[in-house]
Parts: C-alpha cells; sequence; structure tokens
C-alpha cells in the first residue's frame, strides 16, 4: 500500500494535472459564456445539445461503470492476478461498447422527441437544438469507452493520466474556437465538443498498450464476476443519478422564473463554474483512494478500512468548508472575471453568481457524498447510495420548483445543495453503524474548530471584496485582484486559526511544508 507521503504526492500532482485542465474548461466556457451571453435563443439550443448528452451519460453509464468495475478487477487484481483481471476487464468493456452503441443510436434516431419532452414543443431554441444534439450524442459512446479504460488504469495504480483527460478535452474545443470559430460557427463547435470528448479515450491508448492490455471483443454474460459488476451496477446507476437528474429539474425549474431561458442559461454556468471549483480537490482525492478502499475491502481489514476513511473525510471537510465560504464571498466577482464581456451582460452575472452562491453552499455535502459512495461501491454495496440517492432526487425536485418564486433562479441551486447534503448525511449514518472508528469525539471537535475558522475567513473576505470594489476602477487586474486578495486574507485567516487550534490536518500540512523546506535548504 503507497505510504501517505506518497499518496500526498500523487494527490498533489492529479490537483495540478486537474487544476490546468479546468482551467482551459473555465476559459473555454468564457468564450462560450461571452458569445451566446444568457439572452440567445442560439447559446440556449447549445446549452440544451450540449449538457443534456451528459447527463443521460450520467444518468444511465458514467460514473456506475467505474464504481461497479473497479471494486471487482480490484479485487481479481488481489486474487487471481493480471491475466484473469484483464480478461474481465476485457468482457466486461465489451459489453459497455454494445450497450452505449445502442443507445447513442436510439438517441439520434429519436432526438426530436427527447428534446420536445425536456424544453416543451413551443421552446423557440427546440428545432435548432435538435440539429446540434444529433452530432453531440455519440459523447456517450466515447465516454463510457473513455471511463471504463479509466478505470482499468486507476486500479494499476496510473492516477495522472487519466487526470489529464479534462486537458486534452479542452485543448481540443479550445483549439477550434480559437482558429475555426468564425469561418464553421456553433455547428462546427459540437463537432469540437465530441471531437474533445473523444481526446479523452485516445490519450490512454497508449499507455494501456505499453502495459499490455491487448483488448480483446468478447462478451460473456455467463461469466461470475460480470455476475457481480452487474448486481452492484444497478444500484449504483440510482445513487448516481441525482447529479444528472437533479440538473435536469434544476434547469427545467430555472424556466420558471421571471427572466425564462436567461436563467436556465444562468444556471448551467453556474454549475459548470461550480463543478470546476470544487472538483479539482474532491475528484483527485476520491479517485486515489477508491482503489485504496477497494483493496482493503478485498482484504477484509475493516479496522484499516475505517481509518482511512475518517481521514479522508477529514481532510474533505478542511478543505470544503473554507472552499464554500470563499466562494459565497466573492461569487460575483469569480463570474465577473470568467465570464461578463461580449455578449454576457451585468444582468447576466447579477443571476449566475445568485445560483453560484445557493450551489456552494452543499460543497461540503458534494464532498462527503462523494467519498461515501466510493466507500459502499468499495465493499460492493449499493443499497444505501441507491436510497440516499432516491430521497435526494425527491428532495431536489420538490423544493426546486417551491423556491424559485421566493429566490428565482437561487431557489433551484438551493435545492440542488440541500439534495446533495441530505444523501452525504444518509450514508454518513448507514456508514457509521457497519464500519467502527470512522467517528472519534475529536473529529467533531475539529469540524467546529473548522467551521468557527470558516467564518472568520468569510468576514475576511467580505470586508477585503468589498474595499477594493469600491477603491479600484473596472479592468482585467482589479476583478483579478477582487478574487485573489480576500481569498489570499481569508485563506490566511483560516490557515492560522486552525494552527492554533490545533487541527490535525493544519498541523500535518504545516509539518509536512517545514520538512520540505528543511530539505530544499540542506541540498
Amino acid at each position: 500500500m503507497p505510504k501517505k507521503g506518497s499518496e500526498l504526492k500523487t494527490v498533489t500532482i492529479m490537483m495540478i494535472i486537474t487544476l490546468f485542465g479546468k482551467m482551459l474548461g473555465l476559459l473555454r466556457d468564457s468564450l462560450v459564456g461571452s458569445y451566446f451571453g444568457t439572452d440567445s435563443i442560439e447559446g440556449a439550443a447549445f446549452n440544451f445539445a450540449s449538457t443534456l448528452p451528459r447527463n443521460l451519460l450520467d444518468f444511465m453509464f458514467a460514473s456506475a461503470i467505474s464504481a461497479s468495475f473497479i471494486p471487482v478487477f480490484s479485487q481479481a487484481l488481489e486474487r487471481d492476478g493480471k491475466e484473469k483481471a484483464f480478461k474481465i476487464s476485457h468482457n466486461f468493456i465489451s459489453i459497455i461498447l454494445a450497450a452505449s452503441l445502442a443507445v447513442t443510436v436510439l438517441c439520434i434516431i429519436f432526438a426530436e422527441p427527447i428534446i420536445m419532452l425536456y424544453v416543451g414543443s413551443n421552446n423557440e431554441a427546440a428545432p435548432l437544438a435538435v440539429k446540434y444534439i444529433r452530432v453531440l450524442f455519440p459523447i456517450i459512446l466515447v465516454s463510457c469507452l473513455a471511463f471504463s479504460l479509466t478505470g482499468v488504469l486507476q486500479t494499476l495504480g496510473e492516477f495522472n493520466l487519466p487526470a489529464a483527460m479534462g486537458l486534452a478535452c479542452n485543448a481540443a474545443i479550445l483549439f477550434y474556437y480559437f482558429f475555426f470559430m468564425k469561418k464553421f460557427g456553433v455547428y462546427g463547435l459540437c463537432f469540437a465538443y465530441l471531437a474533445g470528448w473523444s481526446a479523452q479515450l485516445l490519450i490512454q491508448l497508449p499507455y494501456l498498450w505499453k502495459r499490455n492490455f491487448g483488448f480483446r471483443f468478447r462478451i460473456n454474460l455467463k461469466d461470475e464476476a460480470i455476475a457481480r459488476i452487474g448486481r452492484l451496477m444497478l444500484p449504483v446507476m440510482v445513487s448516481t443519478w441525482v447529479a444528472p437528474v437533479n440538473a435536469l429539474a434544476n434547469g427545467k425549474a430555472a424556466l420558471f422564473d421571471i427572466y425564462g431561458l436567461e436563467s436556465y442559461n444562468a444556471i448551467i454556468y453556474a454549475n459548470t463554474l461550480y463543478s470546476v471549483i470544487s472538483g479539482v480537490f474532491v475528484l483527485s482525492v476520491s479517485n486515489i483512494m477508491f482503489p485504496k478502499l477497494s483493496a482493503l475491502a478485498a482484504r477484509e481489514d475493516a479496522g484499516e478500512f475505517g481509518a482511512a476513511l475518517s481521514s479522508c473525510i477529514r481532510a474533505m471537510m478542511y478543505v470544503m468548508i473554507p472552499m464554500a465560504l470563499g466562494i459565497i464571498a466573492v461569487s460575483s466577482p469569480i463570474v465577473r472575471f470568467v465570464y461578463e464581456r461580449g455578449n454576457f451582460t451585468s444582468l447576466s452575472t447579477r443571476l449566475t453568481s445568485s445560483a453560484m452562491i445557493f450551489f456552494s453552499i452543499g460543497i461540503p455535502g458534494f464532498g462527503i457524498q462523494t467519498i461515501m459512495t466510493r466507500a459502499f461501491y468499495a465493499f460492493q454495496e449499493g443499497k444505501a447510495p441507491m436510497l440516499s440517492g432516491f430521497a435526494a432526487i425527491a428532495a431536489n425536485a420538490a423544493l426546486s420548483f417551491a423556491l424559485v418564486p421566493v429566490l428565482g433562479v437561487g431557489g433551484p441551486a438551493l435545492a440542488s445543495s440541500v439534495s446533495i447534503t441530505l444523501a452525504a448525511l444518509i450514508m454518513l449514518a448507514v456508514m457509521a453503524g457497519k464500519v467502527k472508528g470512522i467517528f472519534i469525539g475529536k473529529m467533531w471537535a475539529d469540524i467546529l474548530k473548522m467551521a468557527f475558522a470558516g467564518a472568520v475567513m468569510f468576514i475576511c473576505s467580505v470586508w477585503t471584496r468589498d474595499a477594493l470594489t469600491s477603491a479600484l476602477p473596472d479592468s482585467l487586474l482589479s476583478r483579478m485582484a477582487a478574487i485573489g486578495a480576500p481569498i489570499a486574507c481569508g485563506c490566511a485567516a483560516y490557515i492560522a486559526l486552525t494552527l492554533i487550534f490545533r487541527v490535525d490536518e493544519a498541523l500535518e500540512a504545516y509539518n509536512m511544508l517545514k520538512t520540505l523546506v528543511r530539505k530544499r535548504w540542506r541540498k
């Protein structure tokens, strides 16, 4: 098992690679946002067409692929060796290839009724969305294959290449935008998106070839390992419906706001920005922890499993609490810096930042929900994530439409935050009864200390933001300063307070940094 230092190094490298990919994604979204704004019919059509295939992908396959496959593949590697494990993976990938191809073809054929069902036949953006979505539906096929191969790579200990998938995808899209957007327009942008998603698959092939993966198409539905994956996959699929179903419901609810399509576009931009910022740390940690938890579960090492899960939860909370409060404090400057130019107006910024604030409330819940689902899947158990998923979807659906008249575009975003936090709490309660050693008294005390330090951080950030906003004229540098200075001031306060309060995560980071500085100084 990797040592703690090597794990930290791997997570750090993954976060850096992922961050670069996310930064390119922000640049991509900034350019697209400035091109369309929030009141463009063409922009609404493109948002319908580009988000719906990804939501359907998440709804049917996506996370369920790696979440159900990795525990069984990891167990086969531990007990039966690489040759047997590779045969299982070939069979699984062949089945996924056939299933995703069938779904893709059906979606292309029935693109028009799918769009009409989602946005309504009277929506003026619907006909254009049908044209775009027929190009984008093959994203389902290429992404299913990419996620399957990612599961193989992560189980074999390769995390950096999967982390670079977003980098490859966004680079391809930006290349089109800078060099071909004026010539081929939005329809060509759809092909660029498809090429970008295909790049995520292609970059993995050379590494797998070097590892003698040697894929062979074979389908054997009677294979016992495939049966175990299948038994886990259905509840896993249900549990992973939370994000895509919530996104569909939130978008639908936003259309009932007084701003209509503008609110719909704003919530899409806000959700994308929220996912980019929060996902860097959460996905990096959960992706490296999942194979480790799966291996511990396969060895039936409950004590070490509980300790590893507890450590991961604490690390999540130490980062997610200040991240949520920091984004809330500077939501408007972030949206203004990333999007406000061209056709993205001050009204677009106000709507998008309002949604961002309410999405950010759910960041700690998002982090815990992500790692808890991985923990249950490591045990090859999907019942608790499935039930929590149903509860979250029901809560979001009820609140999303109910809160629109009260909070406008912020209503669906708050509903999403409440629902994902509810799912996290349900799984925490179930896991606490299943595995001992996850929760100890000091953990709760430290979380309270983190919350207090986060509140002080929020006050410092807001004060700095307001001072800079009133003092500086509007420019690119002032927009950057309105984000960077409040966050730096707030983070300094948070780190200082958690060190004073002797929070374990803060002390550990401080000691590691001190050791690193000493080593560098000696050299």
